[in-house]
C-alpha cells in the first residue's frame, strides 16, 4: 500500500505479463526490462509456459512472481473446449489479482484474450514486429483487446487491423547508457580464444530462421578474404528450444561448407550480454524482419558502430552514415562492404559509436519509457 498524500492509501495496480514463447529472445528480454523499470509503480506477475524454465528463472531472480499456465487453443469448431481452457486461465488471472493483462506479443493475445475478458481484466497487447496480414480468426481473437502498443511507427503503420487512435500508441523501448567503467574486454577475448589485434564482429540474436544468419555467413566470406583473422561472435540462444536448436545445426553446417567455421563463435544464451558487447569492435544485426530491436540500442549505448538490415523499425533507429550503417535485406555484399569499411577506418567506427551513444542518451531514456508505459496502463484503466 502507498500513501497518496492526503491520508488515504492506494493499491498498486497488478499487471500480468503473458509470455507466449518458451525460449529467451527479444520479446522476453524486453519484458524483463519493462517489469524491472515499472516495479515501483506497478505490481508485476509473469505468466510463463510450462517448459519456459530459463525465462521463469530470469523473472524470479529479479523478484517477480511467476505463474505457469497452459495457453487455450482458439477454435470455432471446438468452441466449448476453447471456452473451458480460457476459463482455466481466467481463474489464474483472478487469483493473481490481475487488473491489467499485458500480452507480450500478438501470439499471447491470440491465445489468451478471451481468458483475460472472462477474468474481468483490462487488456494491452504489445506488437513487436510488423503484422500486415492476419486471418479472420486472428482478428476475431484480438477483438477483446482494449489497447495496443507498437514498438515502431512502421509496425503501427502496417498493422492489419484498422485501429482508432485512442486504442493505439507507439512506445519506443529504452536502454540505460552504462557508466564509464572497465568491462574487462581482454577477459572476454581470452575466454573465446580471440587473438589479440584482430577485429571482432558481433551479433546478438537467437539462432532462429527469422534472423538471417545465411546472409551474415556469405558476408563473412568476403570480409575474411580481406581480413582473414577476423572473428564473428554470435550471442543468443541456440539450444533452449527445438526451433533454435534445429536451425543452429543448419547454420553450423552452412558455415562449415563455406570453410569459415573456425572463425565463428556461438556462445548460446548468456546473461552477461553487455560484457560481451563491450568486447566487440563492430556490431551487426542481420535479419529478415524486425520490430525495434533492443540489441541495437545496447550496441549504441556501449558506443559500438552498428550495421543492420533496413527492415521494420530499424531505419527509425539508425541514420545512415551518422549513427550507423544500413544494408538492403539479404544483400551480403552491402553488409560485407559496411563491415570492411569499419575495419579499415577505425576513426569512422569511433565517430559512429559516439554518435550512436548520444542518440540513445537523447531519445531512448528509461524515464521517458516508464512514463509512457505508465500512461498506457492508466489510460486503459480509465484513470489517465
Amino acid at each position: 500500500m502507498e500513501d497518496s498524500g492526503n491520508g488515504s492509501a492506494t493499491r498498486r495496480l497488478t499487471v500480468a505479463h503473458v509470455m507466449p514463447w518458451s525460449g529467451m529472445g527479444g520479446v522476453e528480454i524486453a519484458t524483463l526490462r519493462m517489469v524491472e523499470a515499472t516495479r515501483e509503480q506497478f505490481r508485476n506477475v509473469a505468466f510463463c509456459l510450462g517448459d519456459a524454465d530459463a525465462l521463469r528463472d530470469s523473472f524470479e531472480k529479479v523478484g517477480i512472481e511467476t505463474v505457469t499456465y497452459v495457453p487455450p487453443e482458439p477454435s470455432l469448431r471446438h468452441g466449448a473446449r476453447f471456452y473451458r481452457e480460457s476459463q482455466a486461465v481466467a481463474r489464474l488471472l483472478r487469483q493473481a489479482g490481475a487488473d491489467i493483462v499485458h500480452f507480450a506479443d500478438l501470439k499471447a493475445a491470440y491465445h489468451n484474450s478471451l481468458a483475460a475478458h472472462l477474468a474481468g481484466s483490462r487488456t494491452v497487447c504489445h506488437l513487436r514486429s510488423s503484422n500486415s496480414h492476419l486471418s479472420m480468426r486472428d482478428k476475431l481473437c484480438l477483438l477483446p483487446v482494449q489497447s495496443f502498443i507498437f514498438v515502431s511507427k512502421e509496425a503501427r503503420r502496417n498493422f492489419a487491423v484498422d485501429l482508432p487512435a485512442r486504442k493505439a500508441r507507439v512506445i519506443y523501448d529504452a536502454v540505460e547508457v552504462p557508466a564509464e567503467g572497465n568491462l574487462d574486454c581482454d577477459a572476454v577475448r581470452k575466454e573465446f580464444g580471440v587473438p589479440e589485434g584482430c577485429a571482432l564482429v558481433g551479433m546478438v540474436a537467437r539462432v532462429a530462421p527469422v534472423k538471417d544468419y545465411y546472409t551474415l555467413a556469405s558476408a563473412a566470406v568476403e570480409v575474411l578474404d580481406k581480413h582473414p583473422e577476423t572473428r564473428f561472435l554470435v550471442v543468443g540462444d541456440n539450444a533452449l528450444v527445438d526451433l533454435n536448436r534445429k536451425h543452429y545445426g543448419e547454420v553450423a553446417e552452412r558455415i562449415k561448407e563455406l570453410g569459415i567455421a573456425d572463425r565463428f563463435i556461438f556462445t548460446g544464451h548468456r546473461t552477461d550480454v553487455s560484457r560481451l558487447i563491450a568486447a566487440m569492435d563492430i556490431c551487426v544485426l542481420c535479419t529478415h524482419r524486425e520490430g525495434f530491436p533492443l540489441s541495437i540500442l545496447e550496441f549504441m549505448a556501449l558506443r559500438k558502430p552498428v550495421v543492420a538490415t533496413a527492415v521494420g523499425g530499424i531505419p527509425e533507429m539508425i541514420e545512415p552514415g551518422i549513427t550507423g550503417y544500413l544494408h538492403e535485406h539479404g544483400n551480403s555484399k552491402e553488409l560485407a562492404a559496411a563491415i570492411l569499411s569499419l575495419i579499415q577506418d577505425p576513426e569512422m567506427a569511433n565517430r559512429l559509436g559516439m554518435a550512436g551513444q548520444e542518440h540513445v542518451w537523447q531519445h531512448y531514456s528509461r524515464r521517458t519509457f516508464v512514463d509512457e508505459i505508465s500512461n498506457a496502463y492508466l489510460n486503459v484503466m480509465g484513470e489517465g
